[in-house]
């Protein structure tokens, strides 16, 4: 994939969701902000990897308005939210859709999820699922798991936009 074209990430879009302006004091025209973002930032060469949590409530709608229009390839990672079948996903709008998945890009083995991964064989593990929640409040489970190797992607301290890969990466 280190070719001309670039990757970027995003995460916990929550489209349609009606309560996440409260819980995560989004603005109320999110959706526009970060639907701008994408469409102003994304050419039909780059790889745009969701992790999880794309739309809650009338998710077809959501696909509809947010993600099929998008020129980019648009790799899925279920987040919580996202309980339809993975053919679901393919059928309206992704090119690829997985629990999470491992690659190497820029020479680290990246592990791609929507909540943090036990540390294993991997140099970083990108995720999402806490957006920009006092992160003492955690589910204990998962904050106990966390290490240096664990990069919380949120998209409310990325001013909803999505953010290249390389220099979220710090490359």
């Amino acid at each position: 994939m280190e070719n001309s074209s670039k990757i970027f990430i995003i995460g916990d879009t929550h489209f349609f969701h009606k309560n996440i302006i409260k819980y995560c004091h989004r603005p109320k025209n999110f959706e526009e902000i970060t639907s701008r973002n994408l469409f102003k930032m994304l050419t039909p060469d780059d790889v745009l990897i969701h992790l999880g949590d794309v739309a809650l409530g009338d998710i077809l709608s959501a696909h509809n308005k947010y993600i099929k229009p998008l020129y980019c390839k648009k790799w899925l990672v279920l987040g919580n939210h996202d309980t339809k079948p993975k053919s679901w996903y393919l059928n309206n709008g992704w090119d690829f859709v997985a629990d999470s998945f491992t690659g190497v890009y820029f020479g680290k083995r990246i592990v791609f999820s929507h909540k943090p991964m036990p540390d294993e064989d991997y140099d970083l593990n990108i995720h999402g699922h806490f957006h920009n929640n006092n992160r003492d409040k955690w589910e204990p489970e998962l904050k106990s798991k966390l290490t240096e190797k664990h990069i919380l992607y949120s998209l409310e301290e990325q001013n909803y936009k999505p953010v290249l890969l390389r220099a979220f990466i710090g490359l």
